[in-house]
């Protein structure tokens, strides 16, 4: 496995001009109940963010289906391709320790996008995981798997 790098970082805000705005961000404060100030704050304790590697969107392209980076809703887009990870496994985004609690199946929503979309990232989607404690997480942070369950 080799490193990555994090490519752009997600939060949806609660109030700022609509209901769940989601935007890119170039750094964020984070802890074991999700990203500080993300309306989805506090709101799981195993869908806490959502980690997307960049092969998920090289696949759609690859089937020539064009999809906008983060409307797979991902907290975390990083480069490297982790999806070979398993519930338990640690990586360090940073000097963050986040640890992944559940592989993201694909949603329903996605066959709006496209009717084979979801079929074609199946096991793809991304990863959610929790950060073990409080951590800033910034683009362009090195990514690190740290420990496999």
């Amino acid at each position: 496995m080799s490193n990555g790098k994090v490519l752009a970082l997600y939060m949806t805000m609660p109030d700022m001009m609509r209901l769940g705005h989601r935007m890119t961000c170039e750094d964020f404060d984070c802890d074991p109940d999700g990203i500080i100030g993300d309306m989805n704050y506090e709101t799981s304790t195993d869908r806490v963010m959502l980690l997307t590697s960049q092969i998920t969107y090289d696949i759609a392209e690859e089937a020539d289906i064009v999809i906008e980076q983060g409307v797979l809703m991902e907290s975390i887009h990083v480069d490297v391709d982790l999806y070979d990870l398993k519930v338990g496994d640690v990586i360090e985004l940073g000097e963050t320790l986040l640890e992944v609690t559940e592989i993201c199946e694909s949603y329903g929503y996605l066959y709006a996008l496209a009717p084979e979309l979801p079929e074609l990232i199946q096991g793809k989607r991304g990863l959610f995981v929790r950060p073990l404690d409080y951590g800033r997480i910034a683009v362009g942070d090195e990514v690190k798997v740290i420990q496999k369950a």
